[in-house]
């Protein structure tokens, strides 16, 4: 696959790193892969008119993100979990939160990557 820009340099790493994490079988880093993808996937989505005709084909392009859009949605991926371990946490949900903080730690390391 020729990439050429940031954002499918990214979504193109994240797919290798989820195939090897399946390969492997190690939860926490599918399910944190699998969310960070979805997360771009929906920063990219655009508004669909309201008007459509039944049979109308709307081909719509998607937004492109830059790197600091992939950035900033990765620390946010982040402090979502990081707040998701706290609350887990707070109610002595440890194993529940040590899932959590495997998803953290998979992604933290995006962070010096990008």
């Amino acid at each position: 696959m020729v990439v050429t820009t940031e954002e499918e340099r990214v979504r193109e790493r994240i797919a290798q790193d989820l195939r090897a994490a399946m390969k492997a079988r190690n939860a926490s880093r599918v399910a944190a892969l699998r969310s960070f993808a979805a997360a771009l996937d929906n920063a990219t989505a655009v508004p669909v008119p309201s008007r459509i005709l039944p049979n109308e084909n709307v081909e719509v392009p998607r937004k492109a993100l830059s790197l600091d859009d992939v950035r900033t949605i990765l620390m946010r991926e982040i402090a979502e979990r990081r707040d998701a371990a706290l609350t887990l946490t707070a109610h002595a949900c440890w194993e529940e939160a040590g899932a959590v903080q495997a998803e953290i730690e998979v992604l933290e390391q995006y962070i010096d990557w990008l």
